[in-house]
């Protein structure tokens, strides 16, 4: 019988010294949450409230994709299973979200959620350039 071998301590991550995973998610998080404020204001201020709740939706979900992952990665759940699940789930709240503010809007919610994603990939980006 063999022995997964423990999961590293949270931290700076062997790959890139310096580097912290969780300052990107932390990161990703604030400026998700900012961007989700300001869209939900100028499209009130426009009257288009209905596009302002799918475009912070889709920044919200987006960023708590990778605060998810990392949880889900700390309990000792495979990537592998996981990606597929929370990728499912997603789609599904925001083919949900259609329902509740318009089918022209999911596309907002969509496209908010790729935004949330780049987002993410330049915080990590930064984070493996900090201490080069």
């Amino acid at each position: 019988m063999t022995q997964t071998p423990a999961l590293p301590a949270p931290g700076p991550s062997p790959l890139a010294p310096g580097a912290d995973p969780a300052r990107a998610l932390r990161v990703t998080a604030v400026a998700c949450a900012c961007a989700a404020a300001l869209a939900l204001a100028v499209c009130c201020a426009t009257g288009r409230p209905e596009a302002g709740i799918a475009l912070a939706l889709g920044l919200l979900l987006g960023a708590g994709n990778g605060l998810l992952a990392q949880r889900l990665f700390a309990v000792g759940v495979p990537m592998v299973a996981t990606s597929l699940m929370r990728l499912l789930a997603l789609t599904l709240v925001a083919a949900a979200s259609g329902v509740f503010l318009g089918w022209r809007n999911v596309v907002l919610v969509v496209a908010a959620m790729a935004v949330a994603q780049l987002v993410l990939s330049a915080a990590a980006l930064r984070e493996m350039l900090r201490r080069r």
